[in-house]
């Protein structure tokens, strides 16, 4: 069998023991011998930065690139030159982290909320806290907007906010350094497509048969991991550090959450836009013929349970 090699470049949350993988599936499925058997001799690096997985793809150093939905689109944006072949996670719901020992809602009165200013604008918050704990959100309940989910997690880990709402993996995060998800909240935001896999536009057209295959490959190797927990807690374990009631949170509540049919829910390309880009001029139906690569288009999202 004729190999071909592709380097494919991922990024991790958080340094040292909070490093949170946004889809470590390829150490699983190059060690099982999934890539190979599609033909593929697979380099999965970590690139920390999406400018420098930015710069290696258009560099020719790397042909795929794992990174965060709004990165990828203001790339595409920026230059015009990449294209989405797919998408590892279609939605990750914003959780609302606590300190320990806070119980419910009512033990919030007095505090600050940090958020994400656009999740602010757009998520029904003050209905919730207002229906759910009886706050009136900027009256009981302050509230501190920032321009990003990292911004919130530091106002939570500092102190300067009694409680943040953060999207996976930020979450996971906040539980290393000592924060608790608040039981019964509900989900009022999404991160839209928060794992997408991006490459050049000459690199599709110059690589096509091999991507097509790694997309094949690829959703074997997620079925797999999904379908093996204890040898991706073992795996965790080895190349992360995670301990292992932390590994087991982020298998049960996040890693079950990769979609193996790694293509993109245009309706989450249309929040996307509405949350990333809302005035970009460019309407989604012309936006996704330009950015998304033929066939990585889903017009529904998964029925539920699937």
């Amino acid at each position: 069998m004729q190999v071909t090699r592709l380097r494919v470049l991922y990024g991790v949350l958080g340094e040292g023991s909070e490093s949170v993988p946004r889809d470590p599936t390829g150490y699983l499925g190059i060690e099982q011998g999934i890539y190979r058997r599609h033909g593929l001799e697979l380099s999965w690096d970590h690139v920390q930065g999406t400018d420098e997985r930015n710069q290696a793809l258009a560099a020719g150093d790397a042909d795929l690139s794992f990174v965060i939905g709004r990165a990828s689109l203001q790339h595409f944006l920026r230059t015009g030159a990449t294209r989405l072949i797919g998408s590892c996670m279609n939605s990750s719901p914003y959780v609302l982290m606590v300190p320990a020992g806070t119980n419910d809602l009512a033990h919030l009165d007095g505090k600050v909320l940090a958020c994400r200013r656009v999740i602010a604008e757009t998520a029904p918050l003050a209905e919730t806290f207002r229906s759910l704990g009886g706050l009136e959100l900027g009256a009981d309940l302050g509230l501190d907007t920032v321009a990003t989910d990292q911004h919130a997690l530091d106002r939570l880990t500092e102190g300067s906010a009694g409680a943040a709402l953060l999207p996976r993996p930020f979450d996971f995060v906040a539980r290393e350094r000592g924060f608790l998800p608040l039981a019964g909240w509900p989900v009022v935001a999404d991160d839209p497509m928060p794992i997408t896999v991006e490459t050049m536009a000459a690199r599709l057209s110059e690589k096509r048969d091999a991507i097509t295959a790694f997309l094949a490959a690829h959703r074997e190797a997620i079925r797999y991991l999904q379908g093996h927990r204890n040898e991706t807690l073992a795996m965790l374990d080895r190349v992360f550090g995670y301990a292992p009631d932390l590994a087991a949170v982020l298998y049960d509540e996040y890693l079950v959450l990769l979609d193996p049919r790694l293509t993109v829910d245009l309706p989450r390309v249309e929040r996307l836009v509405r949350l990333t880009a809302p005035n970009a001029g460019v309407g989604v139906s012309d936006l996704a013929s330009r950015w998304l690569a033929p066939g990585a288009a889903s017009p529904e999202a998964p029925a539920a349970g699937s």
